[in-house]
């Protein structure tokens, strides 16, 4: 009899691990589909090109990527540095521009080096 109360003891700790590691991993799974929903996030120097588009700029390399998306876009495009939470679309003549759905304002200036 004393054996099986110290398998019956044994068992429900096993379960009890068991149930636990499997929340955890739930949990973490759900943590990874937020961040997928949520999308891309890229900080530069936004600002307009001579068409009026909306560009953003890698400071370190000075890489120039298409914006669009948010009404905020026009308020910070004077060179403002900003990042920018989105995914990245192909538009109707096939170029590759990201589609922002966030901005969060950085700075005032941003010091992208010319191309």
């Amino acid at each position: 009899m004393r054996m099986f109360r110290l398998n019956v003891i044994a068992l429900a700790a096993a379960l009890t691990f068991a149930a636990g590691a499997y929340a955890q991993s739930q949990d973490a799974d759900n943590a990874q589909k937020e961040r997928a929903a949520a999308g891309a996030t890229v900080t530069g120097c936004l600002s307009k090109d001579a068409s009026g588009a909306y560009m953003l700029t890698d400071e370190a390399t000075g890489t120039q990527m298409p914006v669009s998306g948010v009404a905020d876009l026009e308020k910070h495009a004077a060179n403002h540095k900003v990042t920018l939470t989105g995914s990245s679309k192909t538009d109707a003549s096939g170029k590759a521009v990201f589609e922002a759905t966030k901005l969060s304002h950085v700075s005032d200036t941003c010091k992208a080096p010319s191309k």
